[in-house]
C-alpha cells in the first residue's frame, strides 16, 4: 500500500484539539477504563467510556453501573463520555454533574444503538424517527455544560430509502446547528444492526456536506480497512469499535501504515502483555470477581490469530481465577 502521511492528523472538536484522529469508540460492557488505557497507549487520540443512561450516572445503580462507568485517571484524557438520553431533564442534571466534577472533555449523545431493548424505550437509534426531539437534547447539553457535544448516528433507522437517508442527514444538519462539533456515522441503518457491508460512499456524502468533523465508523477491522476508509471518504476521523476490542494494536499499526505503507505484525508478547493489562485493570476497576466476569467476556477477541484459539476459548471461559488465565497465557498466547 502506497504511503499515505495526511490521513493521520490532529482534528479539532469544538474547542477540544485532538493530537490525532483515531478514536475508540464506545462499547457497552467493553470501554472500561482498562482497555481505553491500552488503546491510547497504542495511538488512539481519544476514547470513550462506555454508554451509560444519565439516570445511571445520577443515581446508585451498582458497581457496574453509576460512578464507576466514570472511573478515570489523568491518562486517560482526553475522554469522552457518551450518555443515552431519553428525556431532557435527566439529561441536563447529568451533564451539570460531569461539568462539575470535570469528569470528562465531550459529551456524545448516543442516537446510534439498535438493539430492541434500547429503541423500544425511547433511546438510542429511535432519535432518527424524531430528528426534532434529538436536537431538542443537543441544545439540552449545550445549555448544561461547557464541555463540546458530540452525536453517534446510523444512516437511517427500518431501510435504505431515500427518505430515510434524508431524515438521518437531516437529523446531523440541525443538530450541528444547534451546537453539535462532530458527529459519528456508523454507515449502517438500526435494522441492518452489525449485518452486511457498511455504506462508506454515504460516510463521504456527510464529510462534504456537514460545517463539523465527521468520523467514519462500520467494517473497520484491520489497518487497511481504516486508512482506505479515511482515503475513501475524507472523512476527518475513524471511530474503531469491534477491530479494537481484544486488539489496541490496530491504532498502531494504523498509524504506521498511513505513514510508511506498512506496520509490524502483533507479537505474542505484545498479546499477552495487553491480555493480562486488561485484566488487571478490570480487577482494579471492579474487583476480583466482576473483574473476571467481565474479562472472559472481552479475552475471546485476543484470541484472534493465534494456535488453538478454539481450545483457548473454551478455557477462558471455564477460568475461576487469575491462576486459571495465567496458565492460559502461558499455554496459548506464548509462541
Amino acid at each position: 500500500m502506497p504511503e499515505t502521511p495526511n490521513l493521520i492528523h490532529p482534528v479539532s472538536i469544538g474547542p477540544l484539539r485532538l493530537a490525532g484522529n483515531l478514536a475508540l469508540a464506545p462499547m457497552h460492557k467493553r470501554t472500561h477504563l482498562a482497555m481505553r488505557l491500552l488503546s491510547r497507549r497504542a495511538g488512539a487520540a481519544l476514547a470513550h467510556t462506555e454508554m451509560a443512561a444519565p439516570e445511571d450516572l445520577l443515581g446508585a445503580a451498582g458497581p457496574r453501573k453509576g460512578s464507576n462507568i466514570l472511573c478515570s485517571c489523568d491518562e486517560d484524557r482526553p475522554l469522552g463520555v457518551q450518555l443515552l438520553p431519553r428525556d431532557p431533564g435527566p439529561l441536563a442534571e447529568a451533564v451539570a454533574m460531569l461539568a462539575e466534577r470535570k469528569a470528562c472533555d465531550l459529551v456524545d449523545l448516543n442516537f446510534a444503538c439498535p438493539t430492541k431493548r434500547v429503541t423500544r424505550g425511547g433511546r438510542g437509534a429511535a432519535f432518527l424517527t424524531d430528528p426534532d426531539a434529538a436536537v431538542r437534547l443537543v441544545e439540552t447539553v449545550r445549555r448544561s455544560g461547557p464541555m463540546p457535544v458530540t452525536i453517534k448516528m446510523r444512516m437511517g433507522f427500518s431501510d435504505d430509502s431515500a427518505d430515510e437517508r434524508a431524515r438521518a442527514l437531516r437529523l446531523a444538519r440541525e443538530a450541528a446547528a444547534a451546537g453539535a462539533d462532530a458527529v459519528t456515522l456508523h454507515a449502517r441503518t438500526a435494522v441492518q444492526q452489525y449485518h452486511g457491508q457498511a455504506d462508506w460512499p454515504t460516510i463521504r456524502r456527510w464529510a462534504e456536506v456537514l460545517p463539523v468533523p465527521v468520523f467514519g465508523s462500520g467494517d473497520l477491522r484491520s489497518p487497511e480497512a481504516i486508512v482506505r476508509m479515511l482515503a475513501e471518504t475524507g472523512a476527518a476521523g475513524a471511530s474503531l469499535a469491534r477491530g479494537a476490542t481484544g486488539a489496541p494494536w490496530i491504532f498502531r499499526q494504523t498509524i504506521d501504515l498511513a505513514a510508511t505503507g506498512s506496520y509490524r505484525p502483533v507479537t505474542s508478547q505484545e498479546r499477552a502483555r495487553a491480555f493480562w493489562e486488561h485484566y488487571e485493570g478490570l480487577v482494579l476497576q471492579y474487583g476480583e470477581r466482576i473483574g473476571l466476569r467481565l474479562m472472559r467476556q472481552v479475552s475471546l477477541m485476543y484470541t484472534r490469530g493465534i494456535r488453538g484459539a478454539p481450545e483457548a476459548r473454551v478455557a477462558i471461559q471455564r477460568a475461576a481465577s487469575a491462576d486459571d488465565l495465567r496458565a492460559i497465557v502461558r499455554k496459548y498466547f506464548n509462541d
